[in-house]
């Protein structure tokens, strides 16, 4: 694959250098070119649907290798260009529930198992933007009146291609790279990441064919992101979508645009808000959501257990630690795994001057993640105000198989979890005065039937003879050890 450059600035520069009447005539005549090679001049809707595949983007098993890859045996989306509107239909394979996004102008939504609208306010401006991602989205969107879009050319795909770039919602850069034979080879663009920063997505089309007088490609998505020296990334994720086979294509299909059910219409981004449970004396689950973290209390400072999500949570999280113990700095900040959804507030944790406690095989990925950037379309406080001495390498402790924090009132043991399939490098930890263990991933509700995570947490807890009274989990409510036994033994 291509190497990645970051476009924003020198694009920038670029338009002001590209202005002219001439210029906005040749970038508009080759848009209107394309239009008509790709057969979408009259086009206002599109409907297509096949096969293909989705990565699941920051779940992979370890730093180093590739999104994991679930297999969509069946996916449709239609899209109006009019209103700017998307459905999204796929059922994923060994599933019998069919997952569905929608989008609408500023409006987003999923459809719950009875079908019911749930509203997804944060998730409308990437939908909005994924519709200009596609090749007739994008053309589109760079015709759309004031786009303003630039052109260049450079030598690619074996001749000499053209790369147009505009502005979409005033803060993302858009480039479409336009092959010899006039057909979107490529659009690239960045959008906020709370783990890495500004992301790099590409849509890669290929192998076009026409459907109904309209060209088609296959379609392939990388998600990723460079550490901005060029140098090799610890992350090997990278391919997070792929529509292999194309069984169908309509044009300007009927009832494209979306009606916005009235509870997604009056749903609003609420501000993260968390709360504090004692389990256990000096010892809290801190939740509000999906995930959770737990505050211990020792006898100068505090430890909290998993960052997850994004920065404004931690914040929340480090306000409610200081609400409770306004005396005492958040000295460590030990993270379970190294998925995204649990890592997005390590930065925060770090900024706050917290030292990182975790498997030894995470440190060069979180060093990484901590040098990533840039951070220009939503930067956080560690790249705002950067921490003087987070360079220096002693802000981490990493655990091999056993790691103890202790000063004399406190005692809590770090382990590696063993013969875990779901991600390496996995901690949990156990209070051996409270009897309590702490856990992300392996135990999540009790409704769930065993699975091979809760068999590795049972394996484990038998290797390591730990004498545990409360399960408490990152997600979910904390449970009874003699509730997970009659769980695991159902199960056999």
């Amino acid at each position: 694959m291509a190497t990645r450059v970051w476009l924003s600035l020198s694009l920038s520069a670029l338009m002001t250098m590209l202005t002219g009447s001439a210029t906005a005539q040749s970038v508009q005549s080759v848009l209107q070119t394309t239009a008509i090679t790709m057969g979408m001049e009259n086009l206002t809707s599109i409907q297509y649907s096949g096969t293909g595949w989705r990565g699941m983007v920051g779940q992979n098993v370890s730093p180093d290798r590739d999104w994991p890859r679930v297999e969509l045996t069946s996916y449709t989306r239609t899209i109006d260009f009019v209103t700017m509107s998307s459905k999204e239909d796929y059922l994923r394979s060994g599933s019998t529930r069919e997952v569905t996004n929608l989008v609408s102008g500023d409006y987003a939504w999923t459809l719950d198992a009875q079908g019911q609208p749930v509203a997804q306010p944060a998730a409308a401006e990437l939908r909005r933007l994924e519709i200009l991602l596609t090749p007739w989205g994008f053309i589109k969107g760079a015709m759309t009146p004031g786009a303003d879009p630039t052109m260049v050319t450079r030598n690619e795909y074996g001749g000499r291609s053209t790369v147009i770039s505009f502005l979409a919602f005033g803060k993302y850069r858009v480039n479409g790279t336009i092959n010899p034979e006039g057909l979107l080879e490529r659009v690239q663009t960045w959008v906020p990441n709370p783990v890495v920063g500004d992301m790099y997505y590409e849509n890669v089309y290929t192998q076009y064919r026409e459907v109904g007088g309209v060209q088609i490609p296959r379609f392939h998505q990388h998600q990723d992101y460079d550490d901005g020296a060029n140098e090799p990334n610890v992350s090997g994720g990278d391919h997070a979508f792929g529509l292999e086979t194309v069984s169908d294509l309509q044009a300007n299909v009927a009832n494209a645009a979306l009606t916005v059910p009235s509870d997604v219409e009056g749903a609003r981004i609420e501000p993260v808000r968390v709360e504090s449970q004692s389990v256990g004396d000096g010892v809290w689950l801190v939740g509000g959501g999906s995930h959770h973290s737990v505050v211990i209390e020792f006898a100068d400072h505090v430890a909290v257990i998993e960052a997850p999500l994004h920065e404004e949570r931690s914040l929340a999280v480090i306000d409610e630690v200081y609400r409770l113990m306004p005396d005492k700095p958040i000295r460590f900040i030990v993270t379970t795994h190294h998925h995204w959804d649990h890592l997005g507030g390590l930065r925060t944790y770090v900024h706050e001057g917290a030292t990182v406690i975790t498997h030894e095989s995470n440190k060069p990925y979180y060093q990484e993640v901590l040098r990533a950037g840039p951070w220009i379309l939503e930067p956080d406080r560690f790249s705002l105000h950067p921490p003087e001495e987070w360079s220096e390498g002693y802000i981490f402790e990493t655990v091999n198989e056993k790691y103890v924090l202790a000063d004399g009132t406190r005692r809590v043991e770090l382990y590696n979890v063993q013969g875990l399939a779901h991600a390496a490098g996995m901690l949990m930890a156990y209070l051996p005065s409270e009897k309590i263990l702490v856990q992300a991933d392996l135990l999540n509700s009790l409704a769930q039937p065993p699975n091979a995570s809760t068999r590795a947490l049972q394996r484990n807890l038998g290797r390591l003879n730990l004498d545990v009274e409360t399960i408490v989990g990152i997600h979910g409510s904390p449970v009874p050890m003699s509730q997970f036994v009659e769980l695991v033994g159902a199960g056999q």
